[in-house]
């Protein structure tokens, strides 16, 4: 954001994140005390004795006002936005600014009930927070681009945020016969919270028609793992759940502001975060593959954060709702004794995932140094043998996924640790194995 510092004070700061393209911030300064202060530092003395003195003029006028030393502007404490308040503003500029030069009507997004469609759809709400906020002050350059957008009347001005959603989202529940009806009505409150027009998708259909046309291509009929099905089968039938809501995502995308007698097309809005990015727990051209994703360079644990403060800040009780229930795909059959969800499937905690990254990239660390790194950090909770087989997990999850990396959503860069190699990440994506490694750190253990 825009500063301004006399002597190493702050005397005036910006906003950290705006809507408005321009931020003017304007502070009063005093010449004569800044001249003050630099002629103490004896370095400056020395050095202005090897050179000529400047001649002063002298004027009848002011620049400022008179007397401009009882008017300075005071120092004042720098404000820094929580990590909570940085992802409820940063993105929320971003898709605006997105949105508005890429000429389309709106966007569309998968809403799953889950917590990582849940903070893109809350993100979009405070863009809409934010850009009602600007109409209302009479902003003529938001009032411009909201009425293009929105296709409105030149003296239309949206009487709320949820008014300016009702143009600008659109999201479907899009469900199959694994889907329970308790993320289903909580994908139905949240959008109905933020003014999104919202429907419900059952894509079961789909999903069977696909999957008998591949069974008499390939001769046998796979089956899940809870019904005896190989690792093969299961991740499959999972597969083409994800794969058909990423189709059925570009398809509604370009034809709901038609079917609603709008102009244009939607963009279509990821929310894969960088923690299953980095893991590689999300499938290749799913509805993670998507044009935008305001939290794919975002942690899992940093996004449920923000979600509390934004069920609070809003006033979005489901959100807490949202937090409090077990990260799962829905993907595979529900039975007595099984019930999918992420971290199981992962083999790791989202908690986990997070010091993966951040020693991975941050520090640097290869396996061997990340093992004798946990060892130290972990050491209360788990024996060495068990740090080396969780570090040889991550790393073997990280090895077998980096096709994955080379076709990530353009995303807003959150955390230092995003594994995108085409814009922030620069690696090979095919690893060599890791044998040596692997085999050293059984050595050190």
């Amino acid at each position: 954001c825009s500063m301004v510092a006399v002597n190493g004070d702050i005397v005036q700061q910006g906003s950290q994140f705006a809507i408005k393209e321009i931020d003017v911030v304007v502070a009063t300064i005093d010449l004569e005390e800044i001249r003050s202060y630099r002629a103490s530092i004896p370095s400056r003395g020395i050095q202005a004795q090897a050179v000529a003195s400047t001649p002063r003029v002298f004027v009848d006028f002011f620049v400022g006002m008179p007397s401009a030393a009882r008017l300075a502007s005071l120092p004042k404490a720098v404000s820094y936005y929580s990590p909570e308040q940085e992802i409820m503003y940063g993105p929320a500029c971003w898709l605006w600014d997105y949105l508005r030069r890429s000429g389309l009507s709106g966007f569309f997004l998968p809403l799953s009930g889950g917590a990582d469609s849940a903070s893109t759809a809350v993100i979009v709400h405070s863009m809409c927070v934010l850009v009602h906020q600007l109409c209302g002050q009479g902003d003529t350059a938001a009032l411009r681009d909201a009425r293009r957008i929105c296709n409105q009347s030149g003296d239309w001005v949206p009487s709320s945020p949820q008014e300016l959603a009702s143009f600008v989202l659109y999201t479907t529940y899009m469900g199959t016969e694994n889907s329970s009806e308790e993320t289903r009505d909580r994908a139905r409150q949240l959008a109905a919270s933020i003014g999104a027009v919202h429907a419900n998708v059952d894509i079961s259909k789909i999903v069977e028609a696909i999957t008998t046309t591949v069974c008499t291509v390939i001769g046998k009929v796979p089956a899940f793992k809870v019904h005896g099905g190989s690792h093969q089968e299961n991740i499959a039938l999972q597969n083409v759940q994800a794969r058909i809501r990423m189709v059925l995502s570009y398809m509604l995308a370009q034809l709901l502001p038609w079917s609603k007698s709008r102009p244009g097309a939607l963009l279509v809005l990821g929310s894969s975060n960088v923690d299953e990015a980095l893991r590689g727990y999300y499938t290749k051209y799913d509805c993670s593959a998507a044009d935008i994703n305001p939290i794919g360079g975002i942690s899992k644990t940093d996004l449920k954060n923000f979600l509390l403060a934004a069920a609070d800040h809003f006033r979005i009780p489901v959100l807490e709702e949202i937090v409090g229930a077990p990260p799962t795909a829905e993907l595979e059959p529900i039975s007595s004794e099984y019930t999918q969800t992420d971290e199981d499937d992962m083999g790791m905690t989202y908690a986990e995932l997070g010091v993966y990254g951040t020693l991975r990239k941050i520090s640097r660390l290869g396996p061997v140094g990340m093992f004798q790194r946990l060892v130290v950090q972990w050491g209360d909770n788990y024996t060495p043998s068990q740090v080396a087989e969780k570090v040889k997990h991550f790393f073997r999850s990280y090895n077998i996924n980096r096709h994955k990396m080379t076709t990530l959503t353009p995303s807003y860069h959150a955390e230092d640790y995003s594994p995108d190699d085409n814009r922030f990440d620069h690696r090979p994506f095919l690893y060599p194995r890791m044998d040596w490694q692997f085999a050293k750190i059984d050595e050190i253990a």
